[in-house]
């Protein structure tokens, strides 16, 4: 991603405190603007009132992407995207013993993990060749690679956009749309640590190479230098970013 401005699209980034927030300060901190979606009118407000606060550019966009008028709606509203990033994620349902989960209960994790991201993508990437490249970044997790227990569907949809990750980076590499994934570990992120319990998550960061929990701004700086120039032969690669978690675990 060139110097000159661009236009950022993250997804599930209406919330202080969060990834995808932290995200997008970090690409309005470098001069771009930042297009952000939520489920939360105020919520969502808030962030974009941070970030015009410090100098930025940003705007919200109310959407939920488990509904795919809303979806659709996110590709007229957003304009032309230069950067997508998928990050929006539901944990609903799909973090549980599998012989406890069922995909009638489950069927919305499956929308906004997978069907809004192959949505969303396939809606951008015709613009994104036609002016000559750009950049989708899918935001994954270490669940994608490590196998474990409750996580068997979440695991298996994050596998599922590591696979789309490759698939695209090949399929329009061609074009100059580069592909790039990125897989946190065990990050401080508000939501996340609601879910799982505070307790919990502080054992689990324990475990880290790094004995720490990894903090959203140090995820928005990966996702912000992977879609910069400087990465520009950077593509199909899902990059970890979890404090040595997966290289332990090998």
């Amino acid at each position: 991603m060139s110097s000159q401005r661009k236009n950022v699209l993250i997804t599930g980034a209406g919330a202080r405190g969060g990834i995808g927030a932290a995200i997008a300060h970090a690409f309005a901190r470098d001069g771009h603007t930042a297009v952000i979606t939520g489920r939360n009118q105020e919520r969502g407000d808030a962030v974009v009132a941070d970030i015009r606060a410090r100098g930025g550019e940003a705007r919200f966009i109310l959407a939920d992407l488990s509904n795919f008028a809303d979806v659709d709606r996110i590709i007229t509203e957003a304009g032309d995207v230069d950067v997508l990033v998928n990050n929006a994620a539901s944990y609903r349902d799909s973090i549980a013993p599998s012989l406890k989960q069922n995909l009638d209960a489950n069927v919305e994790s499956w929308d906004v993990n997978i069907r809004a991201a192959f949505a969303l993508t396939t809606g951008f990437a015709s613009g994104m060749a036609a002016r000559g490249g750009g950049v989708v970044i899918n935001i994954s997790s270490i669940a994608g690679t490590r196998h474990m227990p409750y996580m068997s569907t979440y695991g298996a949809q994050k596998a599922a956009i590591d696979s789309y990750t490759r698939s695209w980076a090949v399929e329009w590499g061609p074009d100059n749309v580069r592909v790039i994934g990125i897989a946190p570990g065990n990050v401080s992120s508000e939501n996340v640590t609601e879910f799982i319990g505070a307790d919990r998550f502080q054992k689990m960061a324990e475990t880290n190479p790094l004995g720490r929990l990894g903090t959203p701004e140090e995820i928005a700086d990966v996702v912000a230098f992977v879609a910069s120039d400087r990465a520009s032969f950077l593509t199909g690669q899902t990059i970890l970013v979890d404090g040595g978690h997966m290289a332990k675990a090998i």
